[in-house]
Parts: C-alpha cells; sequence; structure tokens
C-alpha cells in the first residue's frame, strides 16, 4: 500500500508590491496554520518519506515549516517548477513518476490543479480546498499509479479552521 498526501499551500500574503506571484510569501495567518497542520498530519498518519513542492515561495516555506514542526527526521524534498500552478495531468504525472521505494509521498501544489485531482481520486473530495488544506489517500497497491481509482480511498481531509 501507498501513501498519497496533497497540501495546498498555506495562506499567502498579496501586500508586496512589485512581487510577482511565484515569490509570494506566506502572511501571518499562513506562518500560524502551516505548524499547526505539520501537527495534525504527524498525529494521523506516518510522515512522508518524499514530499514534492512546487517552486513557488509560499509552497517551499509551507514545505520548510512542515519538515521543521515534525518530531522525526526530514522527508526528503524535491523542488519542481511543473508543479507551480500545474494542472491535474502534471500532478498526476509527477505522482505517479514517483520512484516505487517511496511508501508515503506529499506533494505540496496550488488550486485549482489540487482540488481537481483530489475530486478526480475520490467522490467524497471537497470541491474546494482552503489554504493549507491537507487531503490524505490511501492507494492499495505497491505503486503510485492513479489510474485504477477503485484502489484509492480518501482516509481524511482537514484544514486549519476545522472545528474537528
Amino acid at each position: 500500500m501507498k501513501l498519497l498526501t496533497l497540501v495546498r499551500h498555506a495562506k499567502s500574503s498579496w501586500q508586496a508590491q512589485g512581487v510577482s506571484d511565484h515569490e509570494r510569501t506566506l502572511n501571518p495567518r499562513g506562518l500560524n496554520d502551516a505548524p499547526l497542520m505539520a501537527k495534525r498530519i504527524e498525529q494521523r498518519v506516518a510522515l512522508p518519506d518524499r514530499i514534492l513542492c512546487s517552486s513557488a515561495r509560499r509552497t517551499q516555506q509551507t514545505c520548510d515549516i512542515f519538515n521543521s514542526s515534525w518530531l522525526q527526521p526530514q522527508a526528503d524534498v524535491a523542488i519542481d517548477d511543473a508543479l507551480y500552478l500545474s494542472s491535474t495531468g502534471t500532478l498526476q504525472g509527477a505522482i505517479e513518476s514517483t520512484d516505487i521505494e517511496v511508501e508515503h509521498l506529499m506533494v505540496i501544489a496550488h488550486n485549482p490543479g489540487l482540488e481537481q485531482l483530489g475530486m478526480l481520486l475520490h467522490p467524497n473530495s471537497p470541491k474546494s480546498l482552503p489554504t493549507c488544506a491537507v487531503l490524505h489517500f490511501e492507494i492499495d497497491q505497491n505503486s503510485f499509479s492513479l489510474e485504477n481509482l477503485q484502489r484509492i480511498q480518501l482516509r481524511w481531509y482537514d484544514y486549519p479552521k476545522n472545528p474537528n
């Protein structure tokens, strides 16, 4: 069995004028939400052994906060320019090309690609992912192939303002 966790980056700032979308950083809410969600992940599942992360500054900050918040050693991180504002197909291709040795893959990226991928993978996935939302799936096979949707189960969904 493989584990797949999809994470939308934490809340970013639109305040800095002259900063490109790619270089936007997390705002104070994002800086508070990311460690909160990192702890929730750590409490619920085995931590990822590989993280695929968009090259945007806000996704890298989210990734850095997650890795530094966990008690276990840091996950192997791959920054991928192709994941910046990527389509569902690009995300799916990156996931499916993951090495067979990886047991738990986390992808930190952007909407709408993540929302659309979540809905493709499982009908109970939410139609809208707020910032720093987490979708966690189990794939009942020995690879990250996403072709057989009957083998993919949504195990949990969480987000910073979730009252549960």
